[in-house]
């Protein structure tokens, strides 16, 4: 079942999509021109390769997961997942969906990023590619360290980019991620955890990075609770919490995003 944040969540989208007359609109996997001029929303699996990413380090190399691809008249959004979409749906459709499962939920939260996108709400929705995740990497230590110091922080999802450079500042760190493959890592001495301990380890530290797949996987909200529990800072990074991160005010870190 939705959580009560999905809930708030799907109150403003509907709300939105009501005030801009887009309840008919509708969603379809077909990669049509049809489908882009009439209004609908688009969905694609963008391949690894057009990231070029600097390593095969990152989930999306991998194939772990993959980049699904929302476009709604022109303004596209990006989010992680591993159950990409497939098939049609009309926008009223989506705002019905029970969210209970991975693919229900990229398919909402990606078309509220596209929405969002297309009325201006939100920018920076497509992921970054190159050798930007390292120069992301490289700012984000700025700006942990000039907006709260070297306190000890949480890195929530193995980005390999953002722990090696936060390892290489920070007193503490803490890395987790739910990838079987990752936990063991050690990352300049910071070993990556296993991610059942997030909630144990935010009593630890000040600052908590989270990644916005955890919107789609649905570990978001315990970790959003337990941060304003605590008095924890709480970021999320990247692309997929767009939307969601906007509508409950939860600050986001997105550098190189377009």
């Amino acid at each position: 079942m939705s959580s009560e944040y999905d809930e708030i969540i799907r109150r403003y989208f509907k709300d939105i999509v009501s005030r801009s007359g887009l309840s008919s609109e509708y969603v379809t996997a077909t990669s049509s021109d049809a489908a882009a001029t009439s209004g609908g929303i688009d969905f694609k699996v963008v391949p690894p390769e057009w990231f070029k990413l600097p390593s095969s380090e990152y989930a999306i190399a991998r194939g772990k997961e993959v980049i699904m691809e929302c476009t709604f008249r022109g303004a596209r959004a990006h989010v992680f997942t591993s159950s990409p979409f497939r098939g049609s749906l009309k926008l009223s459709e989506v705002l019905k969906l029970r969210l209970e499962s991975i693919a229900e939920r990229a398919v909402f939260y990606g078309s509220l990023n596209a929405v969002m996108r297309y009325l201006g709400l939100i920018d920076k929705t497509i992921h970054c590619r190159r050798n930007e995740p390292i120069k992301c990497a490289e700012e984000l230590v700025k700006v942990v360290l000039s907006e709260y110091g070297n306190v000890p922080t949480l890195l929530i999802g193995y980005q390999p980019a953002m722990a090696k450079a936060l390892a290489g500042e920070l007193r503490k760190l803490y890395v987790t991620d739910m990838n079987l493959e990752n936990i063991g890592k050690e990352v300049r001495g910071v070993k990556v955890l296993d991610h059942t301990r997030n909630l144990e380890l935010m009593e630890e530290v000040e600052l908590v990075l989270a990644t916005g797949s955890s919107v789609i996987n649905s570990t978001l909200w315990a970790i959003y609770d337990r941060a304003r529990e605590l008095g924890r800072e709480l970021v999320v990074y990247g692309v997929s919490a767009a939307g969601a991160a906007k509508v409950l005010g939860i600050k986001r870190y997105c550098m190189y995003g377009n």
